[in-house]
């Protein structure tokens, strides 16, 4: 067994208390981490769990926490606007795992990445799709080179009506925005790694807030927004202070004639479901039905493929999470690369960036217009 790290939540609520700190369960009983404190600006949240889990110590205020625990690891679990806190655990000497986005500007990202360097820490993005089954399987495919040379792809998550209701993701001041860049950021990213990471040039888009100003109009599914174990200390949802959009479409443009057509929602009057299809010059798949389109000498032909996830946590609910913190400890013990590089998570910044600006201003954005982005 390699060192033993002090770890340190900022941010309790859902993403914390379902997928964090159960998946540290296995490297706390093999005593490859200790967590040491948590801290949210809820004290209520932060108390419950740190008694939840058995954490010796919490805080309303992650400063003074990072100042008195002096934490090796820092996991950074509030809304979408991670930059302070992310830069914050980095100059107090802690290597920092941040979940997505990373950030909502690629200014901001980059002066992240670069304050890690500076500090000779590493910034890891909890880009979790990368450790799921699907994913594996889809990147596999196009590993093996059955689809060809990738040149479109369909991104589609649609939640009918599941508006996260348990903290301040609907709020625009907290998070930034909404299901882009809470649900599109994961299939993005794992398009564009799966891809070899082509440039992402442009990107024309268009938001809608309509449904979830419907108040009490709207019969909303906690399970169906995510919170797959439920929530624990959840703060009172009002649909009046909805101030993201709750409908994310549109079309990007990538480096190499790659187009990429998406809709991510949390209120859509469309059934729910999502999909992930790539189509090249020798093949297409559709991720979700484990379809693979190809000719088959002059005739067309489709193949139901199989995959099974014998994994471990296989089961588990946010089974991924699992994965992604055995995959940073064996990166901090030299053991392994990091799965999630800073160039890759740039280019989806940079999507996430554009189509923000482009959805405000009604007119397509360039990835070079970006402040910071490099020319």
């Amino acid at each position: 067994m390699g060192r033993t790290y002090r770890l340190a939540i900022i941010g309790n609520g859902m993403i914390c208390n379902a997928a964090h700190l159960p998946a540290l369960a296995p490297l706390r009983d093999q005593g490859m981490v200790e967590v040491v404190g948590v801290a949210d600006i809820r004290a209520q949240a932060a108390r419950e769990t740190a008694e939840r889990y058995h954490v010796p110590a919490w805080y309303e205020d992650p400063q003074k926490m990072l100042d008195e625990l002096k934490p090796d690891w820092v996991s950074i679990c509030t809304p979408n606007r991670h930059h302070d806190w992310s830069i914050a655990a980095l100059n107090a000497g802690a290597h920092v795992m941040c979940e997505k986005p990373l950030a909502l500007t690629y200014r901001e990202a980059a002066e992240m990445f670069a304050v890690a360097k500076a500090q000779g820490k590493l910034l890891f993005p909890c880009q979790s799709r990368r450790w799921s089954a699907d994913m594996d399987f889809a990147s596999d495919i196009v590993r093996k080179g059955l689809l060809g040379r990738l040149y479109f792809a369909d991104l589609s998550f649609v939640r009918r009506f599941g508006i996260p209701t348990w903290g301040m993701f609907h709020m625009q001041k907290e998070n930034g925005g909404g299901p882009f860049c809470d649900l599109g950021v994961h299939f993005l990213d794992s398009l564009l790694w799966m891809a070899g990471n082509p440039r992402v040039e442009a990107v024309s888009g268009k938001s809608f807030d309509v449904l979830a100003k419907k108040g009490e109009n709207v019969l909303l599914s906690i399970k169906e927004s995510g919170a797959y174990s439920g929530t624990f200390t959840p703060r009172p949802y009002q649909a009046a202070e909805f101030s993201v959009e709750d409908c994310a479409v549109g079309f990007m443009r990538l480096a190499g004639n790659f187009g990429v057509n998406f809709k991510f929602t949390w209120a859509l009057n469309q059934p729910t479901g999502k999909h992930i299809i790539l189509c090249g010059d020798e093949g297409g798949l559709d991720v979700e039905q484990t379809t693979l389109y190809q000719n088959v000498g002059h005739y067309q032909g489709e193949t139901r493929l199989k995959y099974f996830d014998n994994r471990p946590y296989a089961e588990r609910p946010f089974d991924a999470h699992y994965y992604m913190y055995e995959h940073v400890y064996r990166v901090l013990e030299g053991l392994e690369d990091p799965r999630v590089k800073p160039e890759e998570t740039l280019n989806v910044v940079a999507a996430i960036e554009a189509y923000y600006r482009s959805a405000e201003e009604n007119r397509e954005v360039r990835t070079d217009e970006l402040e910071g982005y490099p020319v």
